[in-house]
């Protein structure tokens, strides 16, 4: 299976901030004469500054460098907080406008926080990007990817009990809560495509791929079944419309039962390698089953030409061991000689139960 076709992976869109009405951070200077009584234009250079790094952070490039920028203005605005009444309110505060990634409605604020909250969400959905575009192919391009998913599940993890939203906006705790699990079973992704390309132990395979279908499994019930609302497709739906409701939940289970297909596959190959030759048949059995399903899943999922050569390749591994387990289960079968059983029978005919030779000894 290390040279199976890799399947495509899914990001997430980044927060938009208007150009109009401008914002930048002009404001600081009246406070800075009134409350530190100095010379507000001695700081104009580092104002400029601010405001190019907030031009650069708002439209990143899409990079490691584009990270890097979202992270450092991230930082900024954390050290400008701390020395600048900047909340909701505050003398200091600065006019920020961000737009709703379904909705695109636009919402203006006071409050440095709403840019700290877009701005980390940002950084989740650039690494989420990122990692979806690596060649992983390559064993550089393998590790690259899996460290751009979990530092996304991190970023929206951070949000979620950092700054948690009110529900019912696209960076409400569920949707965060939602998008945390699914990076992290695309960071899982990653390392069992590693750990099949090393050739590590059926067994370990089968836990890595297990752990793929935990974690998707947890970010399908965030998505159909949110804490707010446990009797029908919940919240998320809602907010974030029907088109990329119904995309992820179709993608979320495609993955569950492939990646269960993998994970029976590989505790098939474990019982073959301790001689339980019986146990290795319904492995693969229950892995040709849990691929039949998702072939089924895979019709109209994006880049289908992709996902397709993963599932030929996939199925001609799974029918070939378990074809091969079945014949060799059936050929050691142990078989009854009819000629024995044909001589014990006449013998008792002819012998009788009274004869010497049936009677018991003691």
């Amino acid at each position: 299976m290390e040279a199976v076709p890799r399947l495509p992976m899914i990001h997430f869109d980044l927060k938009v901030s208007p150009d109009h009405p401008p914002t930048n951070f002009s404001k600081l200077k009246q406070y800075i004469r009134d409350f530190y009584n100095e010379d507000p234009e001695s700081y104009a250079a580092e104002i400029r500054q601010l405001d190019s790094l907030r031009t650069f952070a708002v439209h990143p490039v899409k990079d490691v460098a584009g990270c890097k920028v979202l992270k450092e203005y991230f930082c900024q605005l954390h050290f400008l907080q701390s020395r600048f009444p900047m909340a909701r309110e505050g003398s200091a505060a600065v006019e920020f406008t961000w737009k709703d990634i379904y909705s695109g409605s636009t919402m203006t604020a006071a409050d440095v926080k709403i840019e700290m909250v877009s701005i980390l969400y940002n950084i989740g959905a650039l690494h989420s990007q990122l990692g979806s575009t690596e060649d992983r192919s390559a064993p550089d391009g393998l590790k690259m990817a899996c460290t751009h998913f979990q530092c996304a599940a991190w970023a929206f993890q951070h949000l979620k009990d950092t700054f948690p939203q009110p529900p019912g906006i696209d960076l409400s705790p569920d949707i965060m809560h939602f998008k945390y699990h699914f990076c992290l079973a695309q960071a899982q992704e990653c390392i069992l495509e590693k750990s099949m390309t090393d050739n590590r132990k059926a067994t370990i395979n089968a836990k890595v791929a297990a752990q793929i279908v935990d974690y998707y499994n947890l970010a399908l019930n965030t998505l159909v079944q949110p804490p707010s609302d446990i009797l029908s497709d919940g919240a998320v739906l809602d907010v974030v419309g029907n088109k990329p409701f119904k995309t992820w939940k179709k993608y979320i289970r495609f993955k569950v039962a492939y990646y269960s297909c993998i994970s029976l596959l590989y505790q098939g190959m474990q019982s073959e390698e301790q001689r339980k030759m019986g146990e290795r048949v319904t492995y693969y059995q229950g892995a040709l089953d849990r691929l039949n399903e998702a072939i089924k899943l895979s019709k109209g999922i994006d880049k289908s030409e992709a996902v397709m050569e993963s599932l030929v390749f996939t199925r001609d591994v799974v029918e070939g061991k378990r074809k091969a387990a079945k014949n060799e289960n059936e050929f050691n079968l142990p078989r009854r000689n009819p000629r024995i059983g044909l001589a014990s029978s006449c013998q008792r005919r002819i012998l009788g139960e009274g004869h010497p030779l049936q009677r018991k000894r003691y």
